[in-house]
């Protein structure tokens, strides 16, 4: 499958891991510090705060195999908002989000969201269109 992301693009998909080692903040933080070049106590700081914005600032010490789906979708898309990004791609939600009734929880996470992007596009099976309407 062709990659949506770009340089304006930020993804989200479960193509797209987290580290199995690194708790959720670490897996964040990681943008900041490799391309950004932020000190490490700075990358975990703006990681923790994106966090906290999101509703999920428990899972900052939790590494994956700990996470359940929603907790895990959160971190994934923490580390996709950090990149500061104009437009977000979330792909295939329900392969991530099996557990919950994810377009309500998607909404509810971009109403919390203040910053870039502005535009977050959801590509999903066609199937599942009329959960987004």
């Amino acid at each position: 499958m062709k990659s949506l992301a770009d340089e304006q693009t930020a993804q989200v998909s479960p193509d797209l891991p987290l580290r199995a080692n690194l708790s959720a903040r670490e897996n964040i933080a990681l943008i900041p510090l490799y391309q950004k070049h932020f000190d490490a106590a700075e990358a975990s700081r703006q990681a923790q705060a994106l966090l906290e914005q999101l509703g999920f600032a428990s899972i900052a010490d939790k590494r994956d195999p700990d996470m359940n789906p929603s907790e895990r979708f959160a971190a994934k898309l923490a580390r996709a908002l950090i990149l500061r990004r104009p437009r977000l791609v979330i792909e295939r939600p329900g392969a991530m989000l099996y557990d919950i009734h994810y377009p309500v929880f998607l909404r509810g996470l971009a109403a919390r969201y203040e910053g870039k992007p502005e535009k977050w596009e959801v590509f999903d099976f066609d199937w599942n269109r009329p959960l987004y309407s």
